[in-house]
């Protein structure tokens, strides 16, 4: 009776203290991750050789991206309102004679249909990845401050209020904007493969589908060119003359202006990555972090 007790105690003892190693394991893991993403934020801020300090927007890859989105939404556009047109003589005349005639077109909106939605898959890729990998919502999701940005807007305009929104990474226009991007994106690429290949289509849906896709594709494209060239350009053009997803970067006045809150949260996140640091816990968060992700794998002692 007496063995068996002091068995159960020593046993029960090194549970507990099972249980409180895997707690501490569990908060360096949070350390780390928290140490990483204050990293990654921070590094967004740079010191320019004269001391003044530039904030990066963009990487490559997203300029990238933008500048092949503004290619082939720009020959998808013209091409396509050029054929929806081409009934009035003078938009005829230009196919015909500058344009090399209507299967031209064709050709060249198939093609920059073909890059837009390779580019649309690779996007839809990464917002996967960051979803359902990364665990994270990112950005461009909607939260409850674009409510109060949006108000902020309105009184601001009306003359209610003196002060402006204070947006985070993204403002509510852009928000909007890119959200209206992605539902288009879907409903032209649903009719435009509807278009492409009428004879599968039809044999699966009735054949008024294809008259159908032909109108909603006509009015989604008039619809995504209209908010470009009014919305998307008022907004990044002529209101705050954004250049950044051409150099990247904004200035430490622009940011204070355009994204006041990713602006404090980049400085304080440069500074916990400083305290970070000079406490020494960055490298202890990475060492605990480590030696856990060995043990899961069978590799310590």
């Amino acid at each position: 009776m007496t063995s068996t007790s002091k068995n159960n105690k020593k046993t029960s003892q090194e549970l507990h203290e099972e249980e409180t190693a895997e707690l501490e394991a569990i908060r360096a893991r949070v350390k780390a991750r928290r140490l990483r993403a204050a990293r990654e934020l921070a590094g967004r801020l740079q010191v320019k050789p004269d001391g003044s300090r530039e904030f990066i927007r963009f990487n490559s890859m997203e300029r990238l991206q933008h500048q092949i989105l503004i290619g082939s939404f720009t020959a998808l556009g013209f091409t396509g309102l050029m054929q929806s047109f081409s009934r009035f003589n003078v938009v005829a005349w230009v196919i015909n004679i500058l344009l090399g005639g209507v299967e031209t077109l064709r050709v060249i909106h198939h093609l920059a249909a073909f890059v837009f939605g390779v580019q649309a898959i690779y996007h839809f890729g990464e917002i996967a990845y960051l979803w359902f990998i990364r665990r994270e919502k990112g950005s461009m999701w909607p939260s409850a401050n674009d409510f109060k940005d949006l108000v902020a807007t309105f009184k601001f305009n009306l003359n209610l209020s003196k002060e402006h929104a204070k947006p985070d990474r993204y403002s509510i226009e852009e928000k909007v904007e890119y959200w209206a991007l992605l539902w288009g994106t879907v409903i032209m690429g649903i009719t435009g493969i509807f278009q492409g290949f009428p004879m599968l289509v039809t044999s699966i849906m009735p054949g008024e589908a294809i008259p159908i896709s032909r109108t909603i594709h006509a009015w989604e494209a008039i619809l995504a060119v209209a908010s470009i060239l009014t919305w998307h350009m008022y907004h990044t053009v002529i209101k705050e003359k954004n250049k950044s997803i051409f150099t990247g970067v904004m200035s430490e006045d622009e940011m204070i202006e355009a994204h006041p809150m990713e602006y404090r949260r980049i400085l304080a996140a440069a500074e916990f990555v400083r305290k970070a640091e000079a406490q020494g816990l960055d490298e202890m968060s990475e060492q605990v972090e480590s030696h856990h992700e060995m043990a899961e794998l069978g590799t310590t002692d």
